[in-house]
């Protein structure tokens, strides 16, 4: 997988396409038109930027979808990345284990039926009470050799998002001397961050393609940086489902919010 960056330029706008270029490294220029409502491109000149892009056309239409939702205009510059042969997460996945392997300096994404045996494995789950501005988590790892340990905290501010990360963080950290770990999470934010998304932003140095700072972008940092040299297995586990861990994780991190919530009322 190798990582190509462009600048699109906004060339034109329109009732129904938006009309654009994009220059690579190499000061190739590929011009092309993208219709939101159909979410479709239409290449103007062929060089091997434009062999690139119609490669890559997934990625490049994700970025101009999201371009078109913003208030953009004629001249903006959008920086992106785009990651050649990168293997973007299905629907289907989430019903599976997915699988991050990031050892041997090797990137490979991948889903199976099966978990990994002998493993590792992290149960997490983050909370924020709007009403009081109060957040919290709570995690369990169980180490695969009978051992167990739980962990909770509280803060002030936060939000669900964060909570969630901050978890994951967490037991990661603490597991770190472990190269094989399973992450058990309600969060398909967590899973597509960090399966998907800050491997593109690492690359566009921790900015969007709108050229803003990624949210949370320290904990995205830290997450690439422990996860690297491993292979971190994914299981999504519906919220509330009935699963025994993870729905412990949930009211540690609940009572973990209120708890501040009930201290900073005194």
């Amino acid at each position: 997988m190798k990582p190509i960056k462009l600048i699109l330029t906004i060339e034109a706008i329109n009732a129904s396409a938006i009309q654009c270029y994009a220059v690579d490294s190499n000061d190739i220029i590929s011009y092309f038109s993208y219709y939101p409502g159909l979410n479709r491109t239409d290449f103007s000149n062929n060089n091997k930027l434009t062999d690139i892009l119609i490669k890559n056309k997934f990625q490049l239409e994700k970025v101009m979808l999201s371009a078109s939702k913003r208030k953009i205009k004629v001249g903006q510059k959008i920086n992106c990345v785009f990651i050649t042969d990168f293997n973007f997460l299905n629907e289907s996945d989430y019903n599976q284990f997915i699988r991050l392997d990031r050892r041997n300096g090797i990137l490979n994404i991948s889903s199976s039926p099966d978990e990994t045996k002998d493993i590792c494995k992290l149960y997490a789950d983050g909370s924020f009470a709007s009403e009081s501005f109060t957040s919290g988590y709570g995690i369990i790892i169980d180490y695969n050799d009978g051992q167990t340990n739980v962990i909770n905290q509280s803060f002030t501010g936060g939000s669900s998002n964060l909570m969630e990360l901050k978890a994951v963080q967490k037991g990661l950290k603490q597991l770190i001397e472990f190269e094989r770990i399973q992450v058990n999470t309600d969060s398909r934010y967590v899973i597509r961050g960090m399966v998907q998304w800050m491997h593109f932003w690492k690359y566009n140095n921790w900015q969007t393609a709108s050229g803003s700072e990624v949210k949370f972008a320290e904990v995205w940092k830290d997450l690439n940086a422990i996860t690297d040299g491993k292979l971190i297995e994914f299981k999504w586990i519906k919220g509330h489902s009935g699963h025994t861990l993870q729905d412990f994780c949930h009211i540690l991190a609940k009572e973990s919010a209120i708890t501040i919530q009930g201290n900073n009322k005194k």
